[in-house]
C-alpha cells in the first residue's frame, strides 16, 4: 500500500500538468498517481500516457467538474492519505513527505494545507482560511479584513493575524493542495458533487471537522499558478465562484432567517458583478502596458542554448543572460540580480524545487518580485505563469 494517492483533475493544461507530475514524482517516487482528464480534447491523455506510463489515467468524454472527477479517482485510491492537487502547481521535494510525517504523528488531524505561493513568490492568502460563516464572510466582503489584517474579528477569513511561516489551526484546506487522511474521506464520502467548481473544498473541510478531526496549516511550499485553465475575465468564472458560495450557505446555514438569507444573496450578487468588472478592468490595463521582461537564466551552461531557442518564441521574455550555477542559488547569484531583470529562469536539473521555491518566497517577502521560469531538460519545456514554451 502506498503512503499517499495523488489525484489530479486536468482540463486543457497539458504542459502545466506535465511539470506538476515531474515535481510530484521527484517528491514521492512511489506514490499512486491518478489523473482524471475532463475531456480536454487537446491530446492531453495520449501525451501523458506516453510520458508517464506509471500513472493511472481516467479519460472522461465530458467535463465532470472538479468534485465529481475527484470522486471518480477516489474510488481507486489505495493510499492511507489522499492528496487532491491542482494541475497548475509545482511541489517542493520536502512538501509531500513532510505532510505524511506530520499526519503519521498527529492522528487527530483530518486534513492539511500548505504554504502556497504564486509564480512570483508571493504568499497566497487562500493557504489559510476560516469557515466562511455569514459574519466571517461579511467582514471579508466589506474589505475590513484587508484594511485591518491583524484583527481577529475582521481578518478571520484569511487568518492574516497568524504568522504565515508557522503551523496553525485552520478550518478550510484549499482544493489546490488538499492532503487528507483516507479514513476521514471514508467517513465523509468525498466531495459533494452539487458543487461543479469552487466551494467543494470548503464543504469537505467543514464535514471533516464535523467528524471530529482538526485541520492544520503547515508552512511547506508549493507554487500555484492560480487557475491556468480558468478564464478569470469571463462572467462565467464570477458566476460559478459566487454561486458556489450560495450553495454552501444554503447547505450549512439554512437556519438563518429568510430576511438574512435574502441579504446574503443580494451581497453575493453584487460581489459577482464587481468581480467580473474589476477583473476585466485589470486585464485591460495590463494589455495596454509593456509586458516584456528582461530575464536571467541560472543553471548549467550546456542547457543555455536550448533555453535561448525556446525564448525566441516568447511574447514576454527577452534579453536573456546566463549565470552559471548548480546546487546553491545564493552562491550562483552572489545574492545579486541586476536591476533591469524582471524574470529569473531556473534549470531544474541544477537546483531542487525546494531551493527554487524558497528563494522566490524569500525575495517576495523582501518586496522583490520576479517572474519565475522553470526549465526542465527532461521535458524540454520552459514554463512561467504567463506562457509555456
Amino acid at each position: 500500500m502506498p503512503a499517499v494517492s495523488v489525484i489530479i483533475v486536468s482540463y486543457k493544461v497539458r504542459y502545466y500538468i506535465e511539470q506538476c507530475l515531474v515535481s510530484v514524482l521527484r517528491s514521492v517516487p512511489d506514490a499512486q498517481v491518478i489523473v482524471v482528464d475532463n475531456d480536454s480534447a487537446d491530446g492531453s491523455v495520449e501525451y501523458l500516457r506516453e510520458r508517464f506510463p506509471q500513472i493511472e489515467i481516467i479519460a472522461n468524454d465530458f467535463n465532470a467538474g472538479f468534485g465529481r472527477a475527484n470522486n471518480m479517482a477516489l474510488s481507486k485510491a489505495t493510499g492511507r492519505y489522499v492528496l487532491f492537487l491542482n494541475p497548475d502547481t509545482v511541489v517542493a521535494e520536502r512538501t509531500i513527505p513532510g505532510c505524511i510525517g506530520y499526519m503519521d504523528a498527529h492522528p487527530e488531524v483530518g486534513a492539511v494545507g500548505v504554504r502556497m505561493q504564486y509564480g512570483e513568490g508571493r504568499f497566497a492568502l487562500e493557504s489559510r482560511r476560516s469557515l466562511p460563516t455569514p459574519s466571517v464572510s461579511f467582514w471579508h466582503m466589506t474589505g475590513l479584513g484587508r484594511l485591518l489584517p491583524r484583527s481577529k474579528v475582521f481578518a478571520r477569513y484569511h487568518l492574516t493575524y497568524n504568522d504565515k511561516d508557522k503551523e496553525c489551526a485552520i478550518d478550510v484546506v484549499s482544493g489546490a493542495y488538499m492532503f487528507v487522511r483516507k479514513e476521514a474521506l471514508d467517513k465523509t464520502g468525498g466531495f459533494d458533487e452539487a458543487f461543479f467548481m469552487y466551494g467543494e473544498d470548503i464543504d469537505l473541510s467543514y464535514r471533516i471537522i464535523q467528524q471530529g478531526y482538526v485541520n492544520r496549516y503547515l508552512p511547506l511550499p508549493i507554487v500555484h499558478y492560480k487557475g491556468e485553465s480558468t478564464v478569470k475575465t469571463s462572467y462565467r468564472y464570477a458566476k460559478v465562484f459566487y454561486d458556489a458560495m450560495l450553495i454552501f450557505f444554503n447547505k450549512h446555514f439554512r437556519h438563518y432567517s429568510c430576511v438574512f438569507a435574502l441579504l446574503v444573496k443580494m451581497v453575493v450578487g453584487v460581489k459577482k458583478m464587481v468581480t467580473y468588472v474589476g477583473q476585466n478592468i485589470r486585464a485591460g490595463r495590463m494589455s495596454l502596458g509593456d509586458c516584456t521582461k528582461n530575464c536571467l537564466y541560472v543553471g548549467r551552461k550546456e542547457t543555455f542554448a536550448n533555453v535561448e531557442s525556446l525564448l525566441s518564441g516568447s511574447k514576454v521574455l527577452r534579453n536573456v543572460r546566463l549565470v552559471e550555477g548548480q546546487g546553491s542559488i545564493e552562491a550562483s547569484l552572489n545574492d545579486a540580480v541586476p536591476a533591469d531583470v524582471k524574470a529569473v529562469l531556473f534549470d531544474t536539473s541544477a537546483f531542487t524545487y525546494d531551493l527554487i521555491l524558497d528563494w522566490m518566497y524569500s525575495r517576495a517577502s523582501e518586496g522583490k518580485l520576479y517572474t519565475m521560469g522553470l526549465y526542465s531538460q527532461e521535458t524540454g519545456r520552459l514554463i512561467t505563469e504567463d506562457e509555456t514554451l
